[in-house]
């Protein structure tokens, strides 16, 4: 096990934790009050942030437990953004306004797209247990910068969608700073 991974773990894994849910309260008092809609960026911010961030962070500390929560947390991930995507469909059903129009729109769809085929081809072939490829340097390298590049895309949109809802420099600010400022620490 790595000390310097466990370092970033115990430091990052709450910071990106108490983000998620920073965001997601002034998205509430910032929203109206709390509505249907507000669940979207709550769940996303949740799924892509806080949870990938944490699961890549795991990860990094090594060893076969911390692989498979990884797989877990990632999974969890996985299906917490489909309960987000839901809510934006369902919503935007509910006032008839089109799907899929902004780049924060197509953005979206290819990580959850990314993020809902990772999920079973990875335990499938990497499961430290019965994984098909789980010893397939290929395979784990193409896994690794893959799930990086999800990771960087799912915050890129998240920023993206944060900026739909806030035209305020400080605001918009304040939620892509601390995202560019753990990247290093995340995703390298």
């Amino acid at each position: 096990m790595s000390s310097q991974a466990e370092g970033k773990l115990r430091v990052m894994g709450p910071v990106l934790l108490v983000f998620s849910v920073v965001a997601s309260v002034y998205i509430g008092s910032v929203n109206n009050g709390w509505t249907w809609f507000s669940w979207h960026p709550t769940a996303m911010i949740f799924a892509y942030v806080a949870m990938s961030g944490n699961a890549a962070l795991i990860k990094k500390v090594g060893g076969k437990t911390n692989t498979e929560i990884h797989g877990y947390v990632m999974a969890l991930a996985a299906l917490l953004a489909c309960f987000g995507w839901y809510v934006i469909y369902s919503n935007k059903d509910k006032f008839g306004r089109p799907h899929n129009v902004t780049w924060h729109a197509w953005s979206g769809l290819v990580v959850l797209g990314g993020f809902v085929a990772m999920a079973p081809f990875s335990y499938l072939a990497l499961n430290p247990e019965s994984g098909m490829y789980k010893t397939n340097a290929q395979i784990r390298m193409a896994h690794k910068w893959g799930g990086r590049l999800l990771t960087s895309l799912s915050w890129f949109t998240c920023f993206l969608g944060w900026m739909t809802m806030q035209q305020s420099f400080i605001s918009r600010a304040a939620f892509a700073v601390p995202l560019l400022v753990s990247a290093p620490y995340v995703l390298l």
